[in-house]
């Protein structure tokens, strides 16, 4: 399906190149002029929140994203200005150069973020060593069901708001590595909105898909709830009034669907397979929508991502990216991995002239990507 210019302006100014604007099937980005091949058409400079997986915490950069096949970061930050901690640890932050680590002391200039990251750390650290067994959460997922959780965490958070800060910190939950990853990605999203980041008018612009994700993944409804748990009571007082139910929620909902992965970079045509190291958000960048012949590609140089087309383009014609670099793989496979991972079925020119021609009936595949 080929979208030409229709439905109506939006308010939401991005690039020269292109336009956003609302469809019949949702927003979606046309091209304002003829672009030839090989054109810059956005170049996001810095990602709205990001987070490094706990595996790969101490071998990918911090900054730029840096991976060198499993070594190790060197380089950490000793010490902050004006911080009373003793025995700082670093804040779970490594870098591969100290330019990156002054690329990031530069960014944290007040050193507030790394001072939340170090606290938040301190405390998982100590929560770790009192691991609990997991136990099964699979409730059938509603809408109804969803507001009725949250409406238990804000009656626990009540009661919390009414103890002495000393003693709340008998109630932090437990996290596993998963939670702790989720949890520093909420943490960097509050900081980035109260810093008022750049992107914050267009990360507001974007959808949740906090239903589709947890009524496939129940397991995230609970873990959302720990992490709010946790960072309630840990969390520095100059984001406590960023941080509510519904902040989490919505922070949390956006990235379902809208982040972009950090991968491996490994040289074009390569072979190898490329590691999965973390997830980002470059709001300016999800109104792309997604072809299997797309006239968009993709690529990461350091924290940036470039989008840039790879062919000529038509005043008028829709501009589409690859979500997830499935364009050589069969119909069956981008048709499931697209339904379970952003909760649509692709109907673009490819996928609906091959439809017809295979005649195959698309199931939802067992396992989710990330």
């Amino acid at each position: 399906m080929t979208l030409e210019i229709n439905g109506q302006p939006t308010n939401i100014n991005i690039s020269d190149y292109f336009e956003v604007r609302q469809t019949q099937y949702g927003r979606a980005c046309f091209a304002k002029k003829d672009i030839p091949k090989g054109v810059d058409v956005l170049v996001s400079n810095t990602p709205f929140t990001h987070v490094i997986l706990h595996e790969f915490r101490k071998e990918v950069c911090a900054s730029c994203f840096h991976y060198e096949f499993g070594k190790y970061c060197k380089v950490k930050i000793s010490s902050l200005p004006n911080m009373t901690k003793k025995n700082f640890k670093g804040a779970g932050l490594w870098f591969c150069s100290e330019s990156c680590k002054e690329t990031w002391l530069q960014y944290d200039n007040t050193g507030e973020l790394t001072e939340a990251f170090e606290t938040f750390l301190e405390y998982f650290q100590m929560k770790a060593k009192t691991q609990i067994e997991e136990t099964d959460y699979s409730p059938k997922i509603t809408q109804e069901f969803i507001e009725n959780y949250w409406k238990d965490i804000n009656e626990w958070d009540e009661k919390i708001t009414k103890m002495k800060k000393s003693k709340t910190y008998s109630k932090l939950p437990f996290l596993n590595e998963d939670e702790y990853t989720g949890a520093r990605f909420i943490i960097h999203a509050l900081f980035d909105i109260y810093k008022k980041h750049e992107s914050l008018p267009l990360f507001n612009e974007l959808q949740s898909n906090e239903l589709q994700k947890t009524s496939r993944f129940p397991v995230l409804l609970r873990s959302q709830g720990l992490i709010y748990q946790f960072l309630r009571i840990v969390l520095p007082d100059y984001l406590q009034p960023f941080l509510t139910t519904d902040s989490l929620r919505m922070i949390f909902g956006r990235e379902y669907g809208n982040s972009f992965g950090i991968w491996q970079l490994v040289d074009e045509g390569s072979n190898e397979n490329k590691e999965f190291l973390g997830y980002c958000l470059f709001p300016e960048a999800s109104f792309f929508n997604h072809s299997c012949s797309p006239n968009l590609k993709k690529f990461r140089k350091g924290n940036r991502m470039i989008f840039q087309t790879t062919k000529d383009v038509e005043t008028g014609q829709q501009m589409c990216i690859d979500y997830f670099h499935i364009l050589d793989e069969p119909l069956l496979v981008r048709q499931q991995t697209l339904s379970k991972n952003w909760f649509f079925d692709c109907a673009c020119d490819r996928c609906s002239k091959e439809l017809k021609t295979e005649n195959c009936q698309v199931k939802p595949p067992l396992e989710q990507i990330y």
